[in-house]
This record gives structure tokens, C-alpha cells and sequence, in this order.
């Protein structure tokens, strides 16, 4: 198949402006959601690195005492997007501690793969410095923030005080990556698709695949083989899609959000629950 035989298949499976009709309302959603979040919290940014995006926020986020602390690793596939565009995840992730972080880390292709796998690691280092020995960390990514966030966990030494792993809508095997339109814009060399694509690696830490029932053939198929390659839960939210599954965690009151603390608390949990978007 030549490049641009390749280009028409996978393009419509992860260049969301042209298959989602509603892609510019969700985006204007996103915003503006995280811009409340921005206003109703207050934020401690602290740096892990001297890189003006290696950061990371903290904020007292809810009246749910835990030692679990949520940490959020943002998606715009390893190229574009920040921390602060996603507050709007962090309403619902106070449903299930009452501190939550935020993580912001470098883009490509100005940095490569392992750059933005090793900040991952060294925010989740910074974290363990700044919360005392019995709090755990739940990382959360969603889309290439779930690739960062399973990559982080297999990477880190800090394994004892993971309580989780939860990748939303992830991105697990980069070879279909590198055949999109997003290959003119990050560059994944062989190497990098050997060395991180992520379907058959273990974390040894519980992991559970979310994925939305609306979202295109491939990120449906990537979140299954990733739970199924690594023992992992598998959890459909009916309804959504890429972009809008984002609100079901902007709610504590979502399904997704009881499903999360379910998995959280007894690693059980239903293989679907409806989005509070539809």
C-alpha cells in the first residue's frame, strides 16, 4: 500500500476534525469548563525540571478524604494542548479524592518520546516528595496522555505508590500513528514506535482501559488489545466519543466517575456505563 493509500485509511481514524461533526462544540466546551475549574479552585504550580513546561499543579479539589491522590496527564497526541486546557477533568476527579494534581510535560517534535516519558516519571518523582510516604497516585491520561501514563508507570521506580492506572480513550500501538497525518507532524522514528508502543507490556500495576462506544474503529480496538495483552479491565462508556468523554469527567455525579471509584476500591467494575453527554 503506498503512502497516500495509507494516508486514506488511518487519517479518519485519529484526525478528529473531520470525523466528528460536533468537534468544534466540544472543543469551545473544554475551554470553557476548564476556565470555571480555573475560577472555583485554587492552584500550587511547582516544577520538576527547567523547561518552562516541565510543571505541575496541586489543588484541594473536594470533600472526599483519601490517600489516593488523582494525577492528570493531558491528551493532543504528544504535540500540542496543555495542562491548563484540561481542569475541566478535575470536577470529577474530586469525587474520588479531595486532592488532585495536574501534569504538564514537553512536546514533540522539539523533544522526542522518551523526553516526554521521562517528565512523566519526574512529576510523578516530584509528587512523591511533596505528599507523605502512605499517599498513592492514580495516574489518569487520556488519549496520548494515556500512552504517558501506562509508559510512566512502567518506567518509574516509584511503582510502590502507584495505586493505579487509568488510560482514557489511549493511544497504545504507535505503527498506525506513523501512517496518519500525524506522522508529518511528530516524526515517530522505527525506533520509537518499537520501543513505545505499548500493547503486551505489563505495569504490574492495576490498569483499566476506558474507551468511548462512539470513538473510530482503531482507538476501540487499541484499548481492548492493550486490557486484554496486559490483564487489565476494559470499560465502554456508551455514548461518547473522544472529545466528549472529557465531560464525563468534569462530573462527580457521572457514571464514569462511580465506575472509577468502584475499580478503585475492589479493582471490579461493569464492562459499560452510559455518558452523561448523550
Amino acid at each position: 500500500m503506498n503512502n497516500k493509500n495509507e494516508r486514506s485509511l488511518w487519517n479518519p481514524q485519529f484526525r478528529f476534525s473531520d470525523v466528528l461533526e460536533d468537534f468544534d462544540d466540544w472543543l469551545r466546551w473544554r475551554d470553557s469548563a476548564s476556565r470555571t475549574v480555573e475560577r472555583s479552585l485554587s492552584f500550587e504550580r511547582i516544577a520538576y525540571g527547567t523547561h518552562d513546561r516541565q510543571w505541575l499543579e496541586t489543588t484541594e479539589c473536594g470533600p472526599v478524604q483519601s490517600t489516593v491522590v488523582p494525577v492528570f496527564l493531558h491528551g493532543g497526541y504528544w504535540r500540542s494542548l496543555s495542562a491548563e486546557d484540561h481542569r475541566c477533568v478535575l470536577t470529577g476527579l474530586s469525587g474520588l479524592s479531595n486532592r488532585c494534581a495536574n501534569v504538564e510535560y514537553r512536546l514533540m517534535p522539539e523533544f522526542r518520546l522518551d523526553d516526554l516519558v521521562g517528565d512523566a516519571v519526574a512529576a510523578l518523582g516530584r509528587l512523591a516528595t511533596l505528599f507523605s510516604n502512605d499517599t498513592r497516585f492514580l495516574l489518569i491520561g487520556h488519549s496520548a496522555g494515556a500512552h504517558l501514563a501506562v509508559s510512566a508507570a512502567l518506567k518509574t521506580g516509584l511503582s510502590d505508590r502507584l495505586a493505579g492506572v487509568v488510560g482514557i480513550s489511549g493511544v497504545y500501538d504507535l505503527a498506525p500513528v506513523a501512517k496518519s497525518f500525524l506522522q508529518d507532524e511528530i516524526g515517530l522514528t522505527d525506533g520509537e514506535i518499537r520501543s513505545h508502543s505499548l500493547i503486551g507490556a505489563s505495569t504490574g500495576t492495576p490498569l483499566l482501559c476506558v474507551v468511548g462506544g462512539d470513538e473510530t474503529d482503531e482507538f476501540k480496538r487499541q484499548s481492548l488489545a492493550m486490557a486484554e495483552s496486559a490483564g487489565a479491565g476494559h470499560l465502554v462508556v456508551r455514548g461518547a466519543h473522544h472529545l466528549s468523554i472529557l465531560s464525563d469527567l468534569n462530573s462527580q455525579k457521572s457514571p464514569l466517575i462511580d465506575a472509577l471509584g468502584v475499580w478503585l476500591n475492589s479493582f471490579s467494575h461493569p464492562a459499560e456505563v452510559d455518558t452523561i453527554s448523550s
